[in-house]
């Protein structure tokens, strides 16, 4: 009887409904979300990796922009969005590098990455940290890590103007070919900004843009 108890228990548990917001249509990072952007769908309650971290419907009016791209029917979770009040306006900036040094590829959208540029002296500072990734370019069998390739990575960062300008003139030097000196894209989700700007430089490092406190994205530095 005490089984057979228990076992009703989980199919009432497993029964048990709850309504869950998903994106009706694609929104576009930067996008303000709505009631008209969304639906309601049913899923089990006992789904907990569908129903944690979830945007509630009575939130909605409280004013929220896609800090991430969202696909159409993906659930709307608070890890994926930013206070409209809070964040600003900022602009997307591709930067393209070889797949190797960008973490080998593993790079999502809403990760959060930093910026090295080196030199051939040995020497090596952060042009940016903590940049929210909106987005990366498909990684193929033929071209991508699985072939060996190095060409046609990017990956796509909201900045604001100082921070691209920082990104520009990294990636200036680094096209024209200064010797020994290359980008290297580090997947930072989760770590801590370092106070460390620079190692191994002759001078001292310019002040780069820093940027890690999402969703509000502040410049920092000359």
């Amino acid at each position: 009887m005490l089984a057979a108890g228990f076992g009703y228990a989980a199919l009432q548990d497993r029964s048990a409904v709850t309504s869950i917001l998903v994106a009706s249509a694609p929104v576009p990072a930067g996008a303000a979300i709505t009631g008209a952007d969304t639906r309601l769908v049913k899923v089990h309650a006992s789904d907990t990796v569908l129903v944690q971290g979830v945007l509630s419907p009575s939130s909605l009016a409280d004013g929220w922009t896609a800090a991430v791209a969202v696909g159409a029917g993906q659930p709307i979770t608070l890890s994926e969005l930013t206070k409209s009040s809070r964040a600003p306006a900022l602009g997307e900036m591709s930067i393209a590098v070889p797949v190797q040094q960008a973490a080998g590829g593993r790079i999502s959208s809403g990760d959060l990455v930093d910026v090295i540029a080196s030199s051939a002296s040995g020497g090596a500072r952060y042009v940016a940290q903590g940049l929210r990734v909106l987005a990366v370019a498909p990684i193929s069998t033929a071209s991508g890590v699985l072939g060996g390739g190095s060409t046609g990575y990017y990956v796509i960062v909201a900045v604001d103007k100082r921070t691209a300008l920082h990104l520009a003139a990294a990636l200036g030097l680094e096209s024209e070919g200064a010797p020994g000196g290359q980008m290297e894209i580090v997947r930072s989700t989760g770590e801590p900004e370092t106070s460390q700007l620079g190692y191994g430089l002759s001078a001292p490092a310019p002040a780069p843009a820093i940027s890690a406190s999402a969703p509000a994205i502040s410049a920092k530095g000359s």
